[in-house]
């Protein structure tokens, strides 16, 4: 390998998943530089990049790594070897601290690494990277306990800490909002000044220019454009992608507005959640949004029933209800498209039909078995309606990219027929067409009279699909205005407000 060769260079790759097929693949990446890997969902961006990471191996073609043959036939062979694979759907240990989630694999790698664990040294490593990257997150918090973007955020201080030579990135930010995202980017800035070579995907068309030199663009299993970052806008990236100009990227519908499904007063759960108070109303999308630990998921799992609150009282339909359990909230008509689909929403070694018909099984009883017929028959029309691909009723669906396992997510709460929607990041991760198809459902929910409560660290989101939106920030709402009243700068400002 000479001072100009690729670090990792792939030529002419082929891998095959069922009817999906990677074809003739033809990328590199150089020491100190950040490639870009953009693409809708299910284009075989993560496939991709797992062959590199040596999830598996590739059918055909070469991967050559420094020079020679790529001969990883396991992630921790990769590892080992310098590469590591920071997947979106992370992989980490929720019942160890946030510290030893972070120097976990630094110790698993030496011989005897038990005889070294200290947990003071760690805590006071980790406590002076902390301050380094201007995080505010204890190392002793059991990570189980942490927020979908902190959790994304302690996965890039892994990379950062690590001595890998090349990091394969998978929507490291998809949860984060524009703070936490600049410190994902200080991370990435370091870690290419040392020479570290970046795979970095993303369907955050603005972080293409903030941090990328080059950017590939995968069509149907294929490679089909790369193009120097500084030389293409994020419009000439969407056209590369779906070879037109996009649709209407926030297509709101105005709606009718009802009586009020959903109202919330006082919330309360310490440490976080102070008093929260709001309500929803038929026809009616509101938007909560805040930084990272403002207490939104928190929010979510409060009413929800997953959590139970201190204080304070939830009305569905002008009853109030204590929910003991998510079932008493669904019966309530509550649903949950939660901010972590692996963990939280989606049965991954089951099929497609088992996972979107699993909330509303009492819609398919026939007598006394399940209406196989039926199941199948609404199965096809969710399936058609959220354009999920795929899309076949038995298809396992941890083959499935993660925006497509999205959407049937979001199929699930749909075949249970909810008039109350709680979607906590519904669009985490998805590119800008499956956005955009998700918005339509969301239009179409509020439309046939149901409510919307989106909770989203995207503040275009937010601006483009909500008629109120709530500001939280150190578990309280700190402001309330209309679609017409908001702008970025006033949410911005209401979410980093920590008086009391």
């Amino acid at each position: 390998m000479t001072a100009n060769s690729a670090l990792i260079e792939l030529i002419a790759v082929k891998k095959r998943f069922g009817d999906f097929q990677l074809e003739d693949i033809n990328i590199d990446l150089y020491k100190g530089e950040i490639h870009v890997l953009v693409g809708e969902n299910g284009t075989g961006k993560s496939t991709l990049m797992k062959m590199i990471g040596g999830w598996f191996p590739q059918d055909e073609g070469v991967i050559l790594y420094k020079g020679i043959h790529y001969s990883f036939s396991s992630i921790s062979e990769a590892v080992e070897g310098g590469i590591l694979y920071l997947h979106q759907d992370l992989q980490n240990f929720e019942n160890l601290t946030v510290a030893e989630n972070i120097f976990f694999r630094t110790l698993s790698g030496r011989k005897k690494a038990f005889f070294y664990f200290n947990p003071e040294k760690i805590q006071a490593r980790c406590l002076s990277v902390f301050k380094e990257l201007n995080i505010k997150i204890d190392p002793q918090a059991r990570l189980g306990s942490l927020g979908f973007a902190e959790k994304q955020l302690i996965s890039a201080v892994r990379a950062y800490v690590s001595k890998a030579e090349v990091i394969i990135f998978d929507e490291p930010s998809s949860a984060m909002g524009d703070p936490e995202r600049e410190i994902l980017f200080n991370i990435v800035r370091a870690l290419k000044q040392r020479g570290t070579a970046i795979f970095y995907i993303s369907h955050r068309l603005d972080e293409i220019q903030t941090i990328g030199d080059r950017v590939s663009v995968l069509d149907r299993g294929t490679i089909g454009k790369t193009c120097i970052c500084s030389e293409v806008g994020s419009q000439g990236i969407v056209e590369m992608m779906i070879g037109e100009v996009h649709r209407e990227r926030y297509p709101r519908l105005s709606s009718r507005k009802g009586r009020t499904l959903l109202n919330v007063e006082n919330l309360t759960h310490s440490p976080i959640l102070k008093g929260v108070s709001f309500s929803l109303r038929k026809g009616e999308i509101v938007g909560i949004t805040g930084l990272m630990g403002s207490g939104r998921t928190l929010l979510a799992k409060c009413l929800f029933g997953i959590v139970k609150p201190e204080e304070g009282a939830i009305s569905v339909r002008g009853m109030e209800r204590r929910f003991n359990h998510p079932l008493e909230a669904m019966e309530a008509g509550i649903s949950l498209i939660p901010e972590d689909r692996m963990e939280n929403g989606i049965f991954s070694i089951h099929t497609v039909k088992t996972n979107m018909t699993s909330a509303a099984l009492k819609r398919f009883v026939n007598k006394l078995s399940l209406d196989d017929r039926f199941i199948y028959e609404l199965t096809g029309k969710y399936v058609d309606e959220l354009s999920i691909a795929p899309g076949h009723a038995d298809d396992v669906v941890r083959n499935y990219s993660g925006g497509n396992m999205q959407k049937i997510l979001i199929g699930r709460w749909l075949m249970q027929r909810s008039p109350i929607y709680i979607m906590d990041e519904p669009t985490r991760g998805i590119d800008a067409a499956s956005k955009v198809d998700i918005y339509n459902t969301m239009n179409d929910i509020v439309e046939k009279g149901g409510a919307i409560l989106l909770i989203s660290s995207e503040i275009e989101e937010i601006l483009g699909m909500c008629d109120r939106i709530l500001v939280l920030a150190g578990g309280k709402i700190k402001g309330e205005m209309s679609r017409e009243e908001a702008s970025k700068e006033k949410i911005l400002r209401l979410a980093t407000d920590e008086s009391g």
